[in-house]
């Protein structure tokens, strides 16, 4: 991946507009969509370090010399979070712990799940209703049953 893409989804990654990256490194957005879009290969030392500090990364990352936050770095919201962690209890502390435990799993399911979806493009499991009941404050007949079921394979 090359400069421009790292620095693209950091900011995307961040939800920073080009226009508010561009103030917090002192240049116009349309020079960020330039160095994005690699028109701009070569930045000077000066701003490579300013678009590394507010995307909260390091220059050498963005150079492509080491991996995002080698050595066990962890962004200024990271150490935020760590730092109101160690000022709680340990009831908080085993609530954030399970709450942590319960959205990592969530995120790794919905992961597996759209990883599988994407490997099986002819599985169209997700189109069938589970929600769907048959009447029962009405006689169904046959009729009716083969419209709906006409209407869902559809």
């Amino acid at each position: 991946m090359d400069m421009g893409q790292k620095i693209y989804n950091l900011r995307n990654q961040k939800g920073m507009t080009l226009e508010e990256l561009g103030t917090k490194v002192g240049v116009g957005k349309s020079t960020v969509r330039k160095w994005e879009n690699g028109i701009i290969a070569n930045m000077k030392r000066d701003k490579i370090a300013k678009v590394a500090e507010a995307l909260e990364t390091t220059p050498a990352y963005l150079m492509g010399w080491e991996d995002h936050l080698e050595h066990n770095q962890i962004s200024k919201q990271e150490q935020d979070h760590l730092n109101k962690y160690r000022l709680i209890d340990d009831k908080g502390k085993h609530t954030v712990e399970t709450v942590l435990e319960m959205e990592y799993n969530r995120c790794k399911d919905t992961s597996d799940s759209i990883k599988t979806k994407l490997k099986t493009r002819e599985d169209k499991s997700h189109l069938i209703p589970v929600a769907a009941h048959e009447r029962t404050d009405i006689e169904v007949t046959e009729e009716m049953k083969k419209y709906d079921d006409a209407f869902f394979d559809e």
